[in-house]
């Protein structure tokens, strides 16, 4: 209640109330540029990189009339007043609190970010009338945000996240929306960040009435408001403790990125999340989203990036989505779509991840995937896909992870699985797959883990297993049908952590080698036929 009625005060009322103080240290001060930075330098640990900031000579006192234009991290205009301010990522340790803003008048930006400043920020910042851009990210900052910022009203870009500034968000700081051209608050904002701090309390509808918004980094219980922000184009509200539905208004805004991760939120997604065809970057993953995939994003040719993981949304991936010639990459793992895997993924080239586990998703595998020269990871376990592995899998020669698991894939392992030269990754557990598992496995000799449990393999174990020379997570071949006796050669996994070769038919003794298998930690020969002294 009391924050709806101090967000209507008069223009000219809050202009007094937050400049009173700033404007008294300003005709109280009266110091030079170089002045105010030097004693802000004598009131900070040693700073090496301030080393140019100097007087005239080390025996003299101060001087108002040396210009500060050539020390490092200072530029000036042709007048020779400072504009602006760069001590960005210099490692500068100190507080704000002995810098005099009031002797730049003419500063245009100030940006100390990635640094080690600790303190609060002044309230005198805010008589920095003309400054365009402020950045404090990546501090130490503590207290409030200053009230006094809303006397920049020049300000277009405000970065202050990544610190440990308190308190709530006070609407002053925003155009109340009553005049359609205010006096007072962040009027011409573009940027604002201000994520990754410990601010709380809701986020002010005034925010909504920033109509040059176009980045939005925030934390906080997102206001309907935010839906009139028709020029935003970029929405981080990622980890943080945002619940309930989505705001219907930002389906009316044209996101280019637009990110929601590892939140609480529910509902549906806006329908119409690619308005406007300018979408890049979306991600809603770690949700409880639900309802159906956004209609929209079946004709987004502009699509890089799309994280929909983990949430509970429903339809068919054939008809939910449609040819992406710029996306790289695609998790919807762990939700409830259906449907059959359609050719057209083959037309994304430029497609570096496709991954679908956890669904319901049926039918064959186009082997127009295996087409995309850049794939680089497929995971399609756990949904209902059948049939056989399509034998094109060798021209996927990039494809590091392959995880087909718990699907009901039959027939046998093509013979081409042996050109993925780059595979660290293999996991076709839990099928229905036959026949003998073929020796061109053993020429996958960058392979880190490699699990073909339970399924129908028979024959005996190929010796070029032992090739596989980086094998060190585990090697996993327990409930098949293999037989013969266990290869000689697999003593030379110098790096196996763990090895199953439980329930199959195996023979024969226990291979003494395998004790200089000195990395091993698991060893499971349960259930074969093996025989003689262990």
């Amino acid at each position: 209640m009391n924050q709806q009625k101090i967000s209507f005060f008069p223009a000219i009322y809050l202009t007094l109330l937050v400049s009173f103080s700033l404007w008294s240290c300003l005709l109280t001060s009266g110091l030079s540029a170089t002045e105010a930075l030097l004693k802000w330098k004598q009131s900070l640990p040693n700073q090496p990189i301030l080393d140019s900031w100097v007087s005239p000579s080390p025996h003299s006192s101060i001087s108002a009339d040396q210009s500060p234009c050539s020390w490092h991290g200072i530029k000036c205009d042709y007048s020779g007043s400072v504009v602006e301010l760069d001590l960005s990522h210099t490692g500068l340790r100190g507080t704000l609190e002995n810098l005099d803003f009031s002797a730049f008048p003419n500063l245009l930006l100030f940006n100390l970010k990635f640094n080690q400043l600790t303190g609060p920020i002044p309230e005198t910042i805010g008589l920095l009338s003309k400054l365009q851009f402020l950045d404090l990210n990546r501090n130490h900052l503590n207290g409030t945000i200053p009230l006094s910022l809303a006397n920049l009203t020049q300000l277009y870009e405000l970065d202050l996240s990544w610190n440990e500034l308190t308190g709530i968000l006070d609407p002053r700081l925003f155009p109340d929306g009553t005049d359609d051209q205010p006096k007072i608050g962040l009027i011409v904002m573009k940027y604002l960040l201000l994520q990754d701090n410990y601010l709380g309390g809701k986020i002010p509808n005034e925010m909504g009435n920033l109509k040059h918004l176009t980045i939005l980094y925030l934390d906080g219980i997102i206001p309907s408001s935010l839906g009139r922000l028709t020029n935003l184009t970029v929405m981080r509200f990622q980890e943080n403790h945002f619940y309930g539905p989505l705001l219907e208004g930002f389906g009316n805004i044209s996101f280019t990125i637009m990110l929601l991760s590892q939140n609480n939120f529910s509902g549906q997604l806006p329908s119409q999340i690619c308005r406007g065809g300018k979408l890049v970057n979306f991600t809603a993953a770690n949700n409880s989203f639900s309802g159906p995939i956004p209609i929209s994003l079946r004709n987004c040719p502009s699509l890089y990036r799309l994280r929909l993981e983990h949430n509970q949304l429903t339809g068919y991936v054939e008809k939910d989505f449609g040819v992406y010639p710029n996306l790289t990459y695609i998790d919807i793992n762990f939700n409830k779509v259906q449907g059959e895997l359609s050719a057209n993924w083959g037309a994304s080239k430029s497609l570096q991840a496709l991954i679908m586990a956890g669904n319901s998703i049926g039918g064959n595998i186009p082997s127009e995937i295996f087409q995309l020269k850049q794939l680089g990871k497929l995971d399609l376990s756990s949904n209902q896909i059948f049939g056989e592995i399509p034998p094109r899998i060798g021209n996927t020669s990039n494809l590091y992870l392959l995880n087909l698991s718990n699907n009901n894939l039959s027939g046998m392992i093509p013979v081409g699985i042996g050109k993925l030269s780059n595979l660290n990754s293999l996991d076709l557990s839990m099928n229905n797959l036959s026949g003998p598992i073929p020796h061109q496995i053993g020429d996958l000799y960058r392979l880190f883990n490699l699990n073909l449990s339970n399924n129908n393999f028979s024959g005996k174990v190929p010796y070029q297993i032992g090739n596989l020379e980086f094998l060190q997570e585990f090697l996993d071949l327990s409930y098949n049908l293999l037989s013969g006796e266990i290869p000689v050669d697999l003593s030379k996994l110098n790096r196996l952590i763990s090895l199953n070769m439980s329930h199959n038919n195996f023979s024969g003794p226990v291979l003494d080698s395998i004790t200089t298998m000195l990395s091993l930690s698991s060893l499971n020969l349960s259930y074969n036929m093996l025989e003689g002294p262990v």
